[in-house]
């Protein structure tokens, strides 16, 4: 009897989200939104408890001052410097994901390898965090600055909470890490020229959950920051005239731009279209 009642209501979130779609897609927009690994999920209850970004408001940890502003465009992946898309799943561990992708990529740009680092590592060992639970990166980067860290082949992804194993052999060690000035969308403009930056922004929204393709823009993605993620470039599309970030998600490469999102950049707002230039830090190798 349960499992047909939660077939009867996963049929009829299935279908709200089809209609969702449907209606969007109908209309004239940016991006489109389509059927993926979400669609049997509420966008205000599931899907939300993936997304456990802790918000700091005091980034004092400045350090890094980025003074150039000279590219129309950047885009990491094109310098082999961005691993693949990965998969958090059903863990609020996103802030691992944004964290570990920012030092693959720093240590790649600095050293000319690019590993494939331990999310898991962070989940279980950074106690300043609460692993599936929330987090932020600052907090993983001073863990990686006193720990450093093991490659996913030593200390592999489980999607869970466990013991910490600290037998591993660290592959890779920052020195610091530094919050870029917030709320200044040409100042990450100017930073992630040097290297991608990790990000935080909303993205609790039906058409974040359902995003496919094109350049996401909607207008009611607003400041609350619930999700960690990884911003690697920014660029102009000419179709929709529009400016964007790219950024990589942690929710595999079936979703959205074969698991990246560009999202409108230069509205008027300085914190940046779903907050993205509130709360931005990088490592420092």
């Amino acid at each position: 009897m349960f499992t047909l009642i939660k077939n009867i209501l996963l049929n009829a979130l299935a279908l709200s989200n089809r209609e969702f779609i449907t209606k969007h897609n109908s209309e004239n927009h940016s991006y489109i939104v389509g059927e993926n690994g979400f669609i049997n999920m509420t966008y205000n209850d599931e899907f939300t408890k993936m997304n456990h970004f802790t918000y700091d408001k005091n980034l004092t940890n400045i350090i890094l001052d980025f003074k150039d502003l000279y590219k129309d465009s950047v885009d990491w992946r094109k310098k082999f410097k961005v691993s693949s898309v990965k998969n958090q799943r059903a863990c609020g561990s996103c802030w691992a994901f944004s964290s570990v992708g920012a030092v693959e990529s720093a240590w790649a740009i600095k050293h000319n390898i690019l590993y494939n680092l331990s999310e898991q590592e962070l989940i279980d060992c950074s106690s300043k965090n609460h692993g599936c639970e929330g987090g932020s990166m600052d907090l993983a980067f001073q863990y990686i600055i006193n720990n450093g860290l093991c490659d996913n082949a030593s200390y592999p992804y489980v999607a869970e909470d466990e013991q910490c194993n600290n037998t591993c052999q660290s592959l890779v060690k920052i020195s610091n890490y530094s919050d870029i000035i917030p709320n200044q969308e040409k100042m990450l403009m100017r930073a992630v020229q040097h290297q991608p930056v990790s990000v935080a922004i909303q993205a609790n929204k039906r058409s974040f959950q359902m995003y496919q393709s094109g350049i996401y823009s909607d207008p009611d993605c607003g400041f609350d920051l619930d999700h960690g993620v990884l911003l690697i470039g920014y660029g102009y599309d000419k179709s929709y005239d529009m400016d964007y970030w790219i950024i990589k998600n942690s929710w595999s490469d079936t979703w959205g731009e074969n698991g990246y999102i560009r999202i409108q950049r230069n509205i008027n707002d300085n914190r940046g279209l779903c907050g993205i230039a509130m709360s931005p830090s990088v490592p420092i190798i």
